[in-house]
């Protein structure tokens, strides 16, 4: 009455530890069969459980899945309350469900009703998980031979130069991420860690062929649009609209992976060009600015340029506020010798660049960022960059005071955070303030 394939499914998934199905009093009825689950110890055997379960173990015939189920019994594991009624019978008769009925001590008082995934439904799910497999596989293999073709055919068309330097980068992490792929081919893993970890293997499979899209076009052409992307990638009518969904996050991961803005590829338009706001001195291979007011450069300048300070001390700082504040104090920036650098609240690859640039240039380094979780991140951030240079560092601290160890800055500041959250334009300070940093 119970297939074998049936009672290995009830026994594995369906029934706990140290319990087992008394199959010989199993009683079928209206194509439902009635199984007693038993517990035993040294001296007692007790029914603990009944089971109602579908006689039916044969996937052929199966009518379509009400999508509901599907989508509340995700595993044998999910339990779930269901109100019995007739189409609830169908559903047990079918195998799409179970219902388990715990028992107290009494062995007949209901202790609890709930509703399990049925053996139909198991094996329709591990068929499904099957072909899932077999299309990812199938997207990937795909997408590995498109690189190994594009590889061979396109080779940059220019000298050597910083834009061809960011073509062999993006080269470079396209091999890499091809030798990833083979781990998933593999059954390895499901997805590709080096892709934003947080999207689904169909989206990472679209950003990958995003990227050969992005190399051959890079290859080839000077400057280029963000429909043409698409449009001599896939050449078809629409073509220019396949990456459109996702093109903010696309550029932004591109850019994570390159560390580099991509317009350096080419990209003419639809990319974005950060500004990165500060005050003080500061020279590049075409620009030189002084002190008087806050300046602004971009991180296409950041990548294309080597800049340097005449400053000794870099204040690095989370908000635009506090640094027109001080770009305010031009007499104060003189007589110090301050650079003063916005981060706006990220840290961004540009940021990143243009900081161990600077940073070989002073003496000492002064962070100070909100007093709040992003606060602190940005303030380790920051330490990161500046640590290996062997620079004085020092953070600021609430009450508007300072100090030179990370330690001391993180225990300080988490119990801060802890007791009252602030921006630093809640208490920015002054000029003899400042100049008491400095010298401390």
């Amino acid at each position: 009455m119970v297939s074998v394939e049936l009672q290995d499914y009830l026994q594995y998934h369906i029934v706990l530890k140290n319990e087992s199905l008394h199959v010989r009093d199993a009683s079928e009825e209206n194509g439902i069969i009635h199984i007693s689950v038993i517990k035993r110890t040294a001296r007692t055997r007790r029914i603990v459980a009944r089971l109602m379960v579908g006689i039916n173990t044969d996937l052929q015939g199966i009518d379509k899945i009400p999508t509901k189920l599907t989508n509340s019994f995700k595993s044998p594991n999910t339990k779930k309350q269901v109100d019995l009624s007739d189409e609830t019978y169908e559903w047990i008769r079918f195998g799409w469900i179970i219902r388990e009925i715990r028992l107290e001590k009494d062995e007949r008082t209901v202790k609890t009703e709930r509703y399990r995934m049925g053996f139909i439904l198991y094996q329709l799910s591990l068929k499904a998980e099957l072909e899932s497999e077999k299309e990812s596989r199938n997207w990937i293999s795909d997408w590995n031979k498109q690189w190994e073709v594009a590889r061979r055919s396109n080779v940059p068309g220019f000298e050597q130069d910083q834009r061809a330097d960011v073509v062999s980068l993006l080269a470079k992490h396209l091999d890499e991420i091809a030798s990833e792929t083979d781990r998933v081919l593999a059954g390895e893993a499901k997805l590709i860690k080096s892709i934003h970890p947080s999207w689904r293997l169909r989206k990472q499979v679209v950003f990958l062929h995003f990227l050969i899209a992005l190399y051959q076009l890079s290859c080839t052409e000077k400057h280029f649009d963000w429909k043409q992307i698409g449009a001599t990638y896939y050449r078809i009518i629409g073509g220019s609209k396949q990456f459109d969904a996702y093109k903010k996050e696309f550029i932004e991961e591109t850019e994570n992976l390159l560390q580099r803005p991509i317009q350096l590829l080419g990209l003419a338009s639809m990319g974005t060009i950060t500004p990165l706001f500060f005050t003080g001195p500061m020279q590049g291979d075409y620009v030189d600015y002084s002190y008087g007011t806050v300046h602004a450069t971009t991180d296409l300048a950041v990548f294309s340029e080597t800049f340097n300070t005449k400053a000794d001390v870099l204040w690095l700082v989370e908000n635009r506020g506090v640094l027109t504040r001080m770009a305010y104090e031009e007499e104060f920036l003189r007589g110090t010798k301050s650079f003063v650098l916005g981060v706006d609240g990220q840290v961004r690859s540009a940021h990143r660049l243009l900081i161990s640039q600077v940073v070989t240039c002073v003496s000492q380094v002064i962070i100070w960022t909100d007093v709040d979780e992003a606060g602190y991140q940005i303030a380790e951030k920051l330490y990161k960059l500046t640590q290996d240079e062997h620079v004085l560092t020092k953070w600021i601290v609430p009450p508007l005071t300072v100090v030179t160890e990370w330690e001391t800055f993180a225990n300080k500041y988490q119990q801060s955070i802890q007791m009252r959250k602030e921006e630093q334009e809640q208490e920015i300070g002054g000029v003899e303030l400042w100049k008491k940093w400095i010298n401390h």
